[in-house]
């Protein structure tokens, strides 16, 4: 019998996003499992904490890390679309993307 590896994978909200909003918080999840369903991913949990969310799943750090990336790119879009600024950090000097052309 073959059991599944566990893996998580995390973002950091960015400092101009109201991560602290209940609806902000209820969609990103929403989204982190809309994402998974339509991958076949099993997500064990989502969970929130002040600046954080992080995602723990039946699957490997790989397939943690493409449904982190995905489940970036796109609630980040939403964000910014919405909102005119990032919801998530982008790393070292936070400049990526800068405005909605950088979403293509």
């Amino acid at each position: 019998m073959s059991h599944e590896a566990s893996a998580s994978a995390s973002l950091l909200t960015h400092q101009d996003a109201d991560f602290q909003d209940p609806r902000i918080r209820e969609t990103i999840i929403a989204a982190a499992r809309g994402i998974a369903e339509r991958t076949g991913v099993e997500l064990d949990d989502v969970a929130c904490e002040s600046n954080r969310l992080t995602i723990r799943m039946n699957g490997s750090t790989l397939m943690a890390i493409g449904l982190r990336a995905e489940w970036r790119r796109s609630t980040d879009h939403w964000h910014f679309e919405r909102f005119g600024s990032h919801l998530w950090m982008a790393g070292p000097g936070d400049d990526w993307p800068r405005d909605a052309d950088d979403y293509g």
